[in-house]
C-alpha cells in the first residue's frame, strides 16, 4: 500500500510538472509583449520553486541549512503567486460562465420576431383584467410573443386597415417590453437597445400616409409620423410609474458605451410582402 502512495504522489508531482512547464511554455505566446513578460516571469517562478519543492527540497535544505532564512522568503512569495493564480483562474471561470450566460439572453432576445400570425390577428389574445395586468413590470401576455395583450390589442383596435402599421409597431413594443422584462446586465441592455432601434426605423418608414412633392418634405412629413406612433406605443407599453421606474433603474444600472450596427433590415417582417 505504500509503495502504491508513493506510485501516486510522484505521478502526480510529474503530472503538475509538466501542466506547469505547458502553461510556461505556452506564456510566451501571449500577444502583448508586456503581458507575455509578466506571465512568463509568473509561471517561471512557480514552475521553478514547485519542481524544486517536489524533487529536490529536503535534500538540498538538509545539506545547506544556511539557506532555510532564504528558503522561507522564497516560499512566502511562492504562496502568494499561487494565491494570485488560484485567484485569477476563479475569477475568469466566473467571468467565463457570466459571459455565457449573458451570450445566452442575448440569443434569446434577438430570437424574438414579430410574425404574420401577431400582425394578422390569428394571435389575437383575449382583453387582460386591466388591474391585475398592471399590478406588475410584465403584465400579462397570453400568447407569449413579449407583445403585452392590452398594448397588442390597442394596436390591433387602432389600425385595423394596415398590417404594414401593426408589423412594426407590434416590433417596437415587443423591443421596449424586453427591456422591461430580460435585461439582466449591461450586454442585454445593449442588445435591447439594438433592437429598439430597429423597431424605431422600422416605425418611421410606415410613414407618411400623404403624397407630397417635395422629397424633402416627405421625408420630414415620415420623420413626423414615426415619432407619433413611436410615443404612441412608448405610452402604451410604458403606462405605469412601475414600469417607468423600471426603465429609468435599468438604464441606470447597466448603460455602457454601444453601437448600432447597420442593418439592411430593419423591420422584422418585409414591409413591401404586406398587403396594405
Amino acid at each position: 500500500m505504500n509503495i502504491f502512495l508513493k506510485s501516486l504522489v510522484v505521478g502526480l508531482k510529474i503530472l503538475v510538472s509538466a501542466v506547469l512547464i505547458l502553461v510556461l511554455f505556452n506564456s510566451f505566446y501571449v500577444p502583448n509583449l508586456t503581458n507575455r513578460i509578466i506571465l512568463a516571469f509568473f509561471f517561471f517562478f512557480i514552475t521553478l520553486v514547485t519542481l524544486f519543492i517536489f524533487f529536490f527540497k529536503d535534500k538540498f535544505l538538509t545539506q545547506r541549512p544556511q539557506f532555510k532564512k532564504l528558503w522561507k522568503a522564497v516560499l512566502v512569495i511562492y504562496l502568494i503567486c499561487l494565491a494570485l493564480l488560484a485567484f485569477s483562474i476563479i475569477w475568469g471561470t466566473s467571468d467565463r460562465l457570466r459571459q455565457s450566460k449573458t451570450q445566452k439572453a442575448v440569443d434569446f432576445i434577438n430570437s424574438q420576431k414579430i410574425t404574420l400570425f401577431d400582425v394578422f390577428g390569428n394571435n389575437l389574445p383575449p382583453k387582460p383584467d386591466q388591474a391585475q395586468n398592471d399590478s406588475t413590470i410584465s403584465g400579462i401576455d397570453t400568447n407569449h410573443n413579449f407583445v403585452r395583450d392590452d398594448v397588442e390589442l390597442a394596436i390591433y383596435q387602432r389600425y385595423p386597415n394596415s398590417a404594414k402599421i401593426r408589423s412594426a409597431m407590434l416590433q417596437y413594443a415587443q423591443a421596449l417590453q424586453l427591456e422591461l422584462t430580460q435585461v439582466v446586465d449591461s450586454g442585454t441592455l445593449v442588445a435591447t437597445i439594438r433592437k429598439e432601434s430597429r423597431g424605431m426605423n422600422c416605425v418611421a418608414e410606415t410613414g407618411p400616409e400623404i403624397s407630397l412633392k417635395d422629397p424633402h418634405e416627405k421625408i420630414l412629413a415620415g420623420l413626423a409620423v414615426g415619432d407619433d406612433r413611436q410615443k404612441e406605443i412608448d405610452d402604451l407599453v410604458l403606462n405605469t410609474d412601475l414600469r417607468k421606474k423600471k426603465q429609468s433603474d435599468v438604464f441606470e444600472k447597466y448603460m455602457t458605451t454601444y453601437s448600432i450596427p447597420a442593418t439592411d433590415q430593419e423591420c422584422d417582417i418585409d414591409s413591401l410582402t404586406l398587403p396594405n
